[in-house]
């Protein structure tokens, strides 16, 4: 059987709406690569199926997908990992879903089946998306904000593992829903700041300057990098502290992360 990772991330499209994105990820080790035109070719067909509690059908999703590699690369290429994205707009609830990950040219296959719930951003309230660590995170700027992992103005691939090696940069995108209009400004008034541990002691604090934040108060979007050129390996903590001067409200979300030798 082939071993995949699976994850949704929640973003807020309407009052009623949330953009719920999956990430599937997979070893390129356990998977079979195939001389295709002078590329080695590894070859998947993904397929899920979402529902609700009762059971009712709310979405399903197939698409096949393709690694690829040069020869000298291949060994190379065979410790990294995959990953293919899909994104479906449900109501807040609960749901399920179920997901089939086949190897086209050895016949391999895992299924696996995942409950989560689908947040609800009330209206007037300070909320967030999920806080993504991302093994590849770019602003798109002029280019087509279409395709796999785009989310915004931004492309956005999510480290499932949330392991990352010596010196790599662990990027965080965020979305902040809300916030209240300075009304002096005409602009959101919103401190943020972004706090490292490593054993429960501080190790990196770092204040947003705004200059690269996208939106309005409707929805503001974080986008940035952890330098750990200089972190030793560990476990290590990272809160993000918002807090909207208008409103008072104030938010802090987390997440883990390693850095492995």
């Amino acid at each position: 059987p082939i071993d995949f990772e699976i994850s949704p991330s929640f973003f807020r499209q309407s009052d009623i709406r949330v953009v719920t994105a999956f990430t599937i990820q997979t070893q390129n080790r356990e998977l079979v690569f195939t001389d295709v035109g002078g590329l080695q070719t590894a070859r998947l067909n993904i397929v899920g199926q979402v529902s609700a509690v009762t059971g009712r059908s709310v979405g399903v999703f197939e698409d096949s997908v393709t690694t690829t590699a040069t020869s000298s690369e291949l060994n190379e290429a065979k410790e990294r990992k995959s990953a293919y994205s899909k994104a479906i707009v449900l109501s807040p609830g609960r749901y399920r879903v179920a997901v089939r990950v086949r190897d086209i040219e050895s016949g391999a296959e895992g299924i696996k089946h995942l409950a989560f719930q689908v947040p609800s951003f009330a209206e007037n309230k300070l909320a967030i998306s999920s806080l993504i660590l991302t093994s590849k995170l770019e602003s798109l700027k002029d280019e087509p904000t279409v395709g796999p992992f785009v989310i915004g103005q931004h492309k956005v691939i999510p480290n499932l593992t949330h392991v990352y090696q010596q010196g790599q940069t662990v990027g965080l995108y965020l979305q902040i829903y809300n916030s209240e209009i300075d009304q002096t400004t005409l602009r959101p008034s919103i401190d943020v700041e972004y706090v490292l541990t490593r054993d429960g002691k501080e190790v990196q604090r770092q204040k947003e300057d705004w200059n690269d934040v996208q939106g309005t108060g409707d929805r503001l979007t974080l986008a940035r990098f952890i330098d750990t050129r200089t972190a030793k390996p560990g476990e290590y903590e990272v809160v993000i502290n918002i807090r909207d001067r208008v409103s008072g409200q104030r938010i802090s979300p987390s997440a883990r992360f390693t850095i492995a030798q």
